[in-house]
């Protein structure tokens, strides 16, 4: 029975590698451009480095922060970033007293991760639907390059 429960759990886990690694993933010049077009902003906003209160990587090249005011903020990396998803912390390393896209990196689990663009919204809610917007946009555009 040991071995029957063990090798069910074990094809359960490798079922679930299969399908976490076949995840959608876009690239980070797809991110950019999406949120450029769904946000009207040019991803060159700076936020002020003092404020950053949390941080959370949303994937491989996208990382939600919030501050200690309420506003949230999309920054999109300038290539993919692995070892963001799996780090508990990240350090902001700004030039000045505010991080901008185009200048400043954040590092985490060991690695530097320059910042391509930041989006900034009134709350996380607004942040998140246009992450989510920005996915499907980016999902549609690459059906339509299929066909």
């Amino acid at each position: 029975m040991r071995f029957k429960t063990a090798l069910v759990l074990t094809l359960m886990l490798a079922f679930i590698q299969a399908c976490s690694s076949t995840s959608f993933s876009p690239s980070s010049q797809e991110m950019n451009l999406a949120l450029q077009e769904i946000t009207g902003e040019d991803g060159r906003a700076c936020v002020r480095s003092r404020d950053i209160s949390g941080y959370a990587p949303l994937n491989d090249t996208t990382v939600s922060v919030s501050d200690k005011f309420r506003a949230h903020s999309l920054m999109v990396t300038t290539f993919r970033c692995p070892a963001m998803e799996g780090s508990p912390g990240a350090a902001f390393k700004g030039a000045f007293t505010e991080f901008c896209g185009r200048r400043d990196a954040l590092f985490s689990g060991g690695s530097r991760c320059p910042v391509q663009s930041i989006f900034i919204f009134e709350s996380r809610d607004a942040a998140f639907e246009a992450f989510d917007q920005a996915e499907a946009l980016i999902k549609e555009q690459r059906g339509k390059e299929k066909d």
